[in-house]
């Protein structure tokens, strides 16, 4: 009789300690998170969702097993929302996250709930681009556990300074396109008053020729440096459609499309497309995390060999800056 009720105390005692560790084990699921670097992007996973940091795309994605989501036409009309298991995409320009402590908790942050917030909009990216539409968005993820979130918020605190990054560059590339147009506009307005005090029409004036030299040599002065090696080219007022300069050092100065850069080689990306030469380098937007080369299409109208022998020596002066970089020099 004894040894049954000695076994019986025994049994009940090892599944009591069975069920206790289940309990633990499970509880531990519930609040384990982890950061997983991806080729691309980096992405934070707890249970019931994750976050995707995707550079390349300038985005943020977010799966969620239950969470609302509110989008809001910019352009007007009724909100939309969701409600449940979803997948949302949210523009890294604009983009806020808040945790914050779930309304009613009382007790230690410890044994609390939490919720992560993340606002979004197209208007920034659309207003740079000039186009129309979008949404304005709004991600909420409620019961969230206090450790969970704690260790999301050092997630979230690495994103916030990228999209933060990202949204200073289109809200500078914004701003610079404003001061060109309205450049353009004193400009236009000019040779209209000059036109009409010289009895001329407007386009009598567009003759006149544009001292190109005198561009590149404060493009040099600001760079600090004149290139062992350099190209241009006008249209027929004088004006710089693309230019080239670069010195043995790897440093270079690139001009395309309105837009100039001093930079240097390293890392740079060199492509032959078509009857020109793409250089992407690195502004002064470029972070380990948002490597995005600015590229500058260069060369067009020169002969294929002397093209190809502007590739040569820029991947070589590229290459041999790489490996001092790489050795430490």
């Amino acid at each position: 009789m004894e040894s049954q009720t000695l076994i019986l105390i025994v049994s009940v005692a090892v599944v009591l300690g069975l069920a206790w560790f289940v309990y633990q084990e499970q509880q531990a699921r519930l609040l384990r998170t982890r950061v997983v670097d991806l080729p691309g992007c980096l992405r934070f996973e707890a249970h019931g969702f994750y976050a995707e940091m995707v550079q390349s795309a300038k985005q943020l994605k977010v799966h969620a097993e239950q969470a609302q989501f509110v989008q809001t036409p910019l352009a007007g009309g009724p909100k939309q929302a969701q409600l449940g298991p979803l997948d949302a995409t949210l523009p890294a320009a604009g983009l806020q996250i808040e945790v914050v402590k779930a309304p009613g908790q009382t007790a230690s942050p410890s044994a609390g709930l939490c919720t992560i917030v993340f606002t979004a909009s197209d208007a920034l990216t659309n207003a740079a681009n000039r186009v129309s539409g979008g949404q304005a968005s709004v991600l909420t993820l409620d019961l969230v556990p206090e450790p969970v979130a704690m260790s999301f918020q050092n997630f979230a605190n690495r994103v916030q300074l990228w999209a933060d990054k990202i949204t200073h560059r289109l809200e500078q590339d914004r701003l610079e396109q404003q001061l060109k147009e309205e450049e353009a506009a004193r400009a236009a307005l000019e040779r209209q008053r000059l036109a009409e005090a010289d009895g001329k029409t407007p386009d009598d004036t567009e003759g006149h020729q544009i001292d190109f030299t005198a561009q590149i040599a404060k493009w040099r002065k600001v760079a600090g440096f004149s290139g062992a090696f350099s190209d241009v080219s006008t249209d027929a007022q004088g004006r710089v459609v693309w230019f080239i300069d670069f010195g043995n050092d790897g440093r270079i100065t690139l001009h395309a499309d309105k837009r100039t850069v001093h930079s240097t080689l390293r890392g740079a990306s060199i492509v032959s497309i078509g009857a020109e030469l793409e250089i992407g380098v690195r502004d002064e937007y470029w972070t380990e995390d948002d490597p995005t080369l600015t590229k500058f299409r260069v060369l067009q109208g020169l002969p294929p060999d002397e093209r190809r022998a502007w590739k040569d020596r820029l991947e070589k002066t590229r290459d041999a800056l790489d490996s001092k970089v790489d050795r430490g020099y």
